[in-house]
């Protein structure tokens, strides 16, 4: 569950980060920005809780599983450029 956490708020940071750097509206590239900043601070809190209860290499390979998993769903389903999730 940790994990899968961890990878929800990842994905949200690169989303934030994305509509930061994009966004033509200077108060709402900030405030994308400081989203960003805090989804990064919770992917990083679930990965520790992670590696404090689970181990390193545990938590690594089981990392590891997930992305690779991700990467192979993601390449398996039609591209929409009409939604971020």
């Amino acid at each position: 569950k940790l994990l899968m956490c961890a990878l929800i708020e990842a994905r949200s940071c690169e989303r934030f980060k994305l509509l930061s750097l994009q966004c033509s509206d200077l108060d709402l590239r900030e405030f994308y920005k400081k989203l960003m900043v805090s989804e990064a601070g919770h992917y990083k809190l679930f990965l520790d809780f992670a590696y404090k209860y689970i181990g390193k290499e545990k938590v690594d390979k089981r990392w590891q599983f997930f992305l690779d998993t991700e990467s192979e769903v993601m390449q398996s389903i039609a591209y929409r450029g009409d939604r971020m999730h």
